[in-house]
């Protein structure tokens, strides 16, 4: 039996290990989201068409649907602490091969072993956080956790536009990440992690999930995960080159303004991306009472039309529009991940394990999508391409009203 003073070391390392992870889950938006901002700038300085742009984005998101699988059945063989570590060292040494790329084929393919890594930590830290705290506290951190994912969003666009404005490559950028993520791989492999008791309905079964791929319900919500992510994803990723093309707005910010406001904030595109994602974690940190009195699929359903609705406003209208636009669909994206995900998941008593791999799997739709949108983008440009992630949103919309997915 536990001693009191045991027990307070496992807790204070337990609380250690949380607060870790959300400055890792931080570096993960940080790191990742600021790809909408870096896509113009490759386009430009690699003279790049649309789609080769695109596959900037490509390249981070294809891990999530190579390695989840994977990665999940390994936690569950082996721990999860060789899984997240080994997602950190892929994330450092990848940032740090940014400063030294020449070639854009260099760029995208360190890109993948940052998205590899980012697969990693997100794989095996999501089950980790509720074996942290008491129970009745997991709901809170793992908003928690999302809200400081949401936080290092939107902090990275600032970052980039700063960094361009002052005259220094964008390459080193990636140096602060790599010595950013360098020093959590330090710390959490010095951090005892608990063991992970994984019941076997909750565990990644191979089988199960080819299994599951003819289920009607399963296939209809890794659709719809898979759409929705792209479609997040393929708005985000070219704001600021929609601005430019659609508005004649470019991602420069006025360095020379009297204003002290122009002068530091980042361009208008830019700064539509940071709110995109801001208002996107703002959402998800104040959902909670929503749901609880209306109940999640109600929420469902009005955030899905809202993120539909705010997309087309963005795409069709003025200036003061696209804005509003863009920056109101980051808000009501930001529950719609979560609520499909969870409705999926409590619609099966078991292989929820199994489920749960092919949902995260399905987050390919954030390399497939943006691709798209670029390739159409070449040929008709990107007003009617951003049709695509509203197509996308419509599937979401169509699965939130006559999904049967279960809520109680």
């Amino acid at each position: 039996m536990k001693t009191t003073a045991e027990r307070m070391s496992v807790s204070a390392g337990s609380q250690k290990l949380l607060w870790l992870l959300f400055a890792s889950y931080f570096t993960f938006g940080i790191v990742i989201n600021v790809v909408g901002v870096m896509i113009p700038v490759l386009i430009r300085q690699y003279h790049l068409s649309l789609f080769a742009g695109g596959l900037m984005a490509f390249s981070l998101y294809i891990p999530f649907g190579v390695f989840s699988i994977p990665a999940g059945v390994v936690a569950d063989k082996i721990g999860s602490k060789a899984v997240v570590v080994s997602g950190l060292f892929l994330m450092a040494v990848s940032c740090a091969g940014m400063l030294w790329a020449t070639s854009f084929m260099a760029i995208t393919a360190f890109g993948f072993f940052i998205g590899s890594g980012i697969a990693l930590l997100q794989t095996a830290g999501n089950p980790l956080i509720e074996l942290l705290d008491r129970p009745e506290n997991y709901h809170k951190n793992l908003t928690l956790t999302i809200g400081f994912c949401g936080i290092g969003a939107f902090a990275g666009p600032f970052c980039l536009s700063g960094l361009l404005a002052h005259g220094h490559p964008w390459q080193q950028l990636y140096g602060g990440y790599a010595v950013l993520c360098s020093a959590l791989l330090i710390l959490l492999a010095m951090t005892p992690f608990p063991d992970r008791k994984t019941q076997d309905s909750d565990k990644i079964q191979l089988p199960e999930v080819i299994r599951l791929l003819g289920h009607p319900l399963a296939v209809v919500y890794c659709l719809a995960v898979f759409f929705y992510v792209g479609a997040e994803v393929g708005t985000a990723s070219w704001i600021v080159k929609f601005f430019q093309q659609v508005h004649g707005l470019g991602p420069e910010r006025a360095t020379t303004s009297s204003s002290f406001l122009t002068h530091n904030l980042p361009a208008l595109s830019v700064l539509t991306v940071s709110l995109f994602w801001g208002l996107q974690a703002l959402g998800r940190l104040t959902s909670g009472p929503g749901i609880q009195k209306i109940g999640a699929g109600s929420v469902l359903r009005i955030y899905a039309v809202g993120a539909l609705l705010c997309l087309l406003l963005a795409t069709f209208g003025t200036v003061p529009m696209s804005v509003l636009g863009f920056s109101a669909c980051g808000f009501f994206t930001s529950v719609l991940i979560t609520l499909l995900f969870s409705g999926a998941i409590h619609s099966f008593t078991r292989s929820r394990g199994a489920i749960s791999g092919l949902l995260v799997t399905a987050s390919i739709g954030g390399a497939i999508i943006p691709t798209l949108v670029g390739l159409i983008a070449d040929h008709v440009g990107l007003r009617a391409a951003m049709l695509v992630p509203a197509f996308c949103f419509t599937y979401v919309v169509i699965v939130a009203f006559a999904g049967k997915a279960n809520y109680d």
